[in-house]
């Protein structure tokens, strides 16, 4: 975290709430860490340290810091050889001593139980599956840290033919104000860029990896009636997802997944919604569309979740186990490192009403 990110804060309106700050309290052990790589000047690591991220640290609290540590018989310091022509005050060099090496494979033990805490707070918070914890996901790269959350085991599955479709209510002589009915004209929702994520999550030979992109553009027509969706005319849907904003952290597997997939060719994975029934609560839905991968298009279906929010939000959730090899592609490999065919892909996208 950058200084200006550790002093902004989280404001409401100019009230600030809380400040978010980088830890403090690792200091001491990551001057030994430094000094273990190799022996420096106290006004070296100053600057050693803010590549570490801990904040500002000025020169005063890190030889504050190197005068306990040598009091503590965890670092010796020693004079440096003078520097022809240039007088002044005496220099002196630090070093870990072997009671320090000792202290720091200690304090890797209290950084490596204090990472495990904070990972879970990681994964609790992405357990709640908001959109912002998603989008949290993707811009802090935390696949490594919450894992795979599918069954590795390929589960692509296309529409079936005997899987309803869409149709209208069968007609009725009963007025539909005395049946209680809803009934709502379509409008179209465009998709918020900056608060619509896709996450594609795939295995490999190595563990898990994860390519998230956030900028997912696309239209949605659906009827909305006291903050539920109404299937009164059959609702309709474009996604598209910019292949080249698919990023894991990794260039080397960045590269490979452009290559794989042609982007120069084939730069968009499209989705349109084809049909739509609901699935047994007033928030979820079966649809049925075809998805557009390497210029290769397949129908396919899905559960989706639908979230009506204030001034007619809607935030669509779901999430669907593709094989590549379906849409003409081969499984990626970098040196050692294979990518398994099956995909989870995931879609978390806001739509705000037009006009």
């Amino acid at each position: 975290m950058d200084d200006s990110a550790a002093t902004d804060g989280w404001r409401t309106g100019s009230r600030s709430r809380f400040d978010l700050t980088p830890p403090r309290h690792f200091v001491l052990p990551a001057i030994l860490l430094l000094l273990s790589e190799e022996p420096g000047y106290g006004y070296h690591l100053a600057r050693r340290l803010t590549d570490l991220r801990f904040g500002r640290v000025d020169r005063p609290s890190v030889y504050r810091a190197l005068a306990q540590l040598e009091s503590d018989g965890l670092v010796e310091s020693a004079p440096s050889e003078p520097r022809p022509g240039q007088p002044g005050q005496e220099r002196r060099v630090y070093g870990v001593t072997e009671h320090g090496e000792r202290a720091l494979r200690s304090w890797m033990g209290v950084i490596k139980e204090e990472r495990d805490r904070l990972d879970n707070v990681l994964r609790r918070y992405m357990a709640t599956g908001t959109l912002d914890a998603v989008l949290a996901e993707v811009e802090g790269g935390w696949a490594s840290v919450t894992g795979p959350a599918w069954s590795p085991v390929s589960s692509t599955s296309w529409v079936d033919e005997h899987w309803p479709r869409y149709s209208p209510s069968a007609p009725t002589d009963t007025p539909a104000a005395d049946r209680g009915e809803r009934h709502a004209s379509t409008s179209r929702f465009r998709l918020v860029p900056e608060r619509s994520v896709a996450l594609v999550e795939a295995r490999s030979s190595v563990g898990p990896i994860t390519f998230g992109a956030i900028g997912v553009t696309g239209t949605i027509d659906v009827g909305v009636h006291d903050g539920e969706v109404v299937l009164d005319d059959p609702p309709a849907a474009h996604v598209e997802i910019n292949v080249d904003e698919l990023r894991s952290g990794n260039r080397l597997y960045d590269a490979e997944l452009l290559r794989r997939i042609d982007a120069r060719r084939h730069p968009v994975v499209a989705l349109d919604l084809r049909d739509c029934v609901p699935a047994g609560s007033a928030s979820r839905f079966r649809l049925g569309g075809d998805v557009t991968i390497h210029g290769v298009t397949r129908p396919i279906h899905g559960t989706v979740s639908v979230t009506v929010g204030r001034a007619d939000r809607l935030v669509v959730q779901g999430d669907h186990v593709v094989d590549i090899r379906d849409f003409d592609i081969e499984s990626p490999t970098v040196l050692m490192l294979r990518i398994y065919p099956d995909v989870r892909v995931q879609l978390q996208v806001e739509a705000e009403r037009e006009g």
